[in-house]
């Protein structure tokens, strides 16, 4: 609207208010960067503080990491599987094994056994150390038929040992299941040989027993010897039995002297008798020893000597037997009792002892002849048993060599240890770099975010970009680094105030009445006075108002604002050194308080002093703490609300509502001492 110019009632229109919808919606970026505005200077300088603090702090932090590595391979049971075998099926299950393995190696199974060796090896390192932590820190990886295991520690002793502790737990845990697998056969057959390496162990100390210092063959000859002179000692008897005989029976009284000649003859014949049954008992011995030499009956060379052997027995037996027959013709003929009867109880008597003698020589050697059967039939009976004992202890080891080849073969392939883990010397990862870098950029990151929370938790104005969501309501006209009192800013403001649109008609005659207000505490009367001598510059009659009647001096003396409440009649003075320029003070009238004002009593007293003006300017004070301010911005044309940098903004978006609707055509904003880095200062000066 034209505030210094009366407009013909019927001249002037209505013109167009936003609405709440017509409200731009606020962008957070732009309202980021509106809040960082004129701070990025203290975000550099706390980034240049704490960045090197933080760095400190990350490097003393980081940590220089020693990298461990082992190789296990896994070697197939079958040749040339992994080469040209012809045979999918058989690599698919090769290579699905090897998956298998390197999932068995980073079981928990495993991972807790190699954490039991870890905690007795380093009961320093490794306190509180759990299977889960160890597998986290071992990077287990597959490649064709080798399993990689990687890990990293702050001691490279302690990196290699931890691989170490990985490796034996497996292949001890593999050994064990494989033994498992095979313990109940294994077992059974391990007591078997047990049981019967006990019973040939019990044989053989038999077998020292019942033949002492001679062997089968030994026992066999002498029992062959023994038989030989049983036979030798039998004939004998007889003999002897018939001779008592024929001289018991021999009722004759013939003389029992026999010749010399028969008796020489028939010595004769009882010694070779004696000799050939001596040499028939030795070749039989021969015989059976040449049986119990040969294995193999059917041998060529054994059947003719057993028939030699065979023969001269034949041929000793029939001597033998002829010698036998000459005896006892002897004995029926008499030749040999053809004694005398005095001297017959003497030969009676010499045969009857010879013949006891005989008789217990025989008895004697059939005794040695049974025990030496005896023995022979127990020895040949336990080297019987010990041949089975052996053949059987045999066929179990055989099977136990059976049983541990398919325990070895049991699986499609076997693991190694193909590298064993190496102790690192240099470092393969050192934290403390990137902890500094790290710690530099969140030192820089939190001086960013501190200033940032500063910002965004301001209460002041600072930039009157803060008043862009409310311009259509409060439009800021000016925003300015001059102050308050500064002629060119309010020549400024002056022109604007007069460009400003109408929104609601003024009667032709009667001043604009422009009040100058703040949402926050604080004075006007320096910003009014400033603004009215503005338009006096321009030849116009003004009329400026102290209506802050709070902050009176209580020693003036002239009627003014208070006065003109009370209905006391006054009149403006003219201010020196400025024409067309008059002014009405505070007033003096000390018993009119703020709070006691009225709406009546704001209109009457404008209605009394501004008829004779061009334009009046009312220094209204501040809509926080006078009552009567909003009085007088509803008796206004246009109200001015005056904003410093330092004001509170949650005041002036509270008194928004009361400076829209108040004045007659609205408020406008102005911001005075703006800081050097508000964007507006290039477009609203």
């Amino acid at each position: 609207m034209n505030v210094a110019a009366s407009i013909p009632a019927e001249d002037s229109q209505d013109t167009y208010v936003p609405g709440p919808q017509d409200t731009p919606q606020p962008n957070p970026i732009a309202a980021l960067t509106r809040a960082m505005r004129g701070r990025w200077r203290t975000a550099v300088v706390g980034a240049i503080l704490l960045a090197p603090a933080f760095a400190a702090v990350g490097y003393f932090s980081g940590v220089q990491l020693y990298e461990s590595q082992a190789i296990l391979r896994v070697y197939p049971q079958e040749s040339n599987i992994l080469y040209a075998t012809g045979e999918d099926s058989v690599l698919k299950t090769f290579d699905s094994f090897v998956k298998a393995e390197t999932t068995y190696v980073a079981s928990h199974q495993v991972m807790e056994r190699a954490v039991e060796q870890i905690l007795v090896q380093r009961p320093d390192l490794a306190d509180g150390i759990k299977a889960k932590d160890l597998a986290g820190s071992i990077e287990i990886k597959r490649s064709d038929s080798l399993i990689v295991l990687k890990t990293k520690s702050k001691e490279a002793a302690f990196a290699s040992q931890k691989l170490a502790a990985l490796i034996e737990s497996y292949l001890a845990l593999k050994t064990e299941a494989e033994e498992a697998r095979t313990s109940v056969r294994l077992s059974e057959l391990r007591s078997r040989e047990t049981q019967l390496a006990a019973r040939l162990s019990k044989l053989r100390s038999d077998q020292l027993e019942v033949g002492g210092e001679f062997g089968l063959n030994a026992l066999a000859k002498a029992h062959i010897e023994k038989i030989a002179q049983i036979d030798a000692l039998a004939g004998r008897k007889s003999e002897v039995a018939a001779t008592l005989a024929t001289l018991e029976t021999n009722s004759a009284p013939a003389s029992a002297d026999t010749s010399n000649q028969e008796i020489m003859r028939a010595t004769l014949l009882d010694r070779a008798m004696a000799d050939l049954s001596f040499e028939r008992a030795k070749l039989m011995s021969e015989l059976a020893g040449l049986r119990a030499g040969y294995e193999n009956h059917s041998n060529m060379r054994f059947k003719q000597k057993e028939f030699a052997k065979v023969e001269e027995i034949a041929v000793i037996e029939k001597a033998m037997s002829d010698r036998r027959d000459q005896i006892r013709v002897l004995g029926q003929t008499g030749a040999l009792t053809d004694v005398t009867a005095g001297g017959d109880d003497t030969t009676t008597a010499e045969i009857q002892a010879l013949y006891i003698k005989v008789k217990s020589q025989l008895d004697f050697a059939r005794k040695e002849a049974r025990d030496l059967n005896r023995r022979r039939i127990e020895l040949d009976h336990i080297e019987n048993e010990i041949g089975e004992a052996e053949g059987l202890l045999e066929e179990t080891r055989r099977a136990l060599e059976v049983i541990r080849l398919e325990f070895g073969r049991a699986l499609p392939g076997y693991a190694v240890v193909m590298s064993p883990p190496s102790t690192p010397v240099d470092p393969a990862e050192d934290t403390r770099k990137m902890m500094v870098a790290g710690g530099g950029m969140a030192g820089a990151l939190l001086a960013l975010l501190m200033t940032l929370a500063m910002a965004l938790r301001e209460r002041r104005v600072r930039f009157a970009e803060t008043l862009v969501p409310f311009e259509h309501r409060l439009p800021v006209r000016q925003v300015s680094a001059a102050d308050e009192t500064d002629p060119h800013a309010s020549d400024l403001l002056r022109n604007e105030l007069q460009l400003q649109n109408l929104r609601k008609p003024r009667l032709v005659g009667k001043p604009p009445v422009i009040a100058i207000t703040r949402a926050n505490a604080g004075d006007t009367t320096e910003f009014a006075h400033a603004l009215a001598q503005s338009f006096a510059r321009a030849r116009m009659k003004t009329l400026f108002i102290e209506a802050d009647i709070e902050g009176q001096d209580a020693e003036m003396a002239d009627a003014g604002w208070s006065d003109l409440l009370s209905g006391t009649a006054v009149k403006p003075r003219d201010v020196d050194g400025a024409d067309h320029l008059f002014e009405i003070g505070a007033g003096n009238d000390h018993t009119l308080k703020d709070r006691a004002v009225s709406a009546p009593m704001v209109r009457a007293a404008l209605e009394r002093v501004s008829g004779d003006f061009d334009v009046v300017v009312v220094s209204a004070g501040s809509l926080q703490d006078r009552l009567s301010a909003q009085f007088i911005l509803s008796n206004s044309e246009v109200a001015v609300l005056a904003i410093k940098p330092s004001d509170e903004r949650v005041s002036i978006i509270s008194q928004i509502d009361r400076l829209d609707s108040l004045p007659r055509n609205g408020s406008v904003a102005v911001l005075r001492n703006a800081l050097a880095r508000d964007p507006w200062l290039a477009v609203r000066t």
